[in-house]
């Protein structure tokens, strides 16, 4: 057997010096879905670190609208729209936003 280049004892010797000093880091799995609280190695935590600025993340209507998505678009990004196509979804989306852009101005413009 070879022995290590001094780059990977190097190395392994940094990562054991992080886990001496409990400074290595773990990925975890949570058990729970994204929300304020984690679910991790059976216990709750805390999370300060979610994005879910709204808390929408778990709300009944859009995961419902989600699961309704999926069964009508499928669940597959495809390639770019120029590649493989424009979905419906996103011609219906923009068309949404842009009444939606178009009368909020217009609400701005009165005042």
């Amino acid at each position: 057997m070879t022995k290590p280049s001094k780059a990977l004892q190097l190395a392994q010797e940094q990562i054991s010096d992080l886990d001496s000093q409990l400074l290595k880091r773990k990925l975890r799995a949570t058990e729970s879905p994204c929300d304020t609280k984690a679910l991790v190695e059976g216990r709750e935590l805390k999370t300060f670190c979610s994005n879910d600025y709204l808390g929408l993340a778990n709300h009944p209507d859009l995961i419902a609208a989600l699961a309704e998505g999926g069964e009508k678009y499928g669940v597959g990004s495809g390639a770019s729209h120029l590649i493989s196509g424009h979905s419906i979804a996103h011609e219906i989306l923009e068309k949404n936003w842009q009444h939606f852009r178009r009368t909020t101005f217009q609400i701005h413009a009165l005042f």
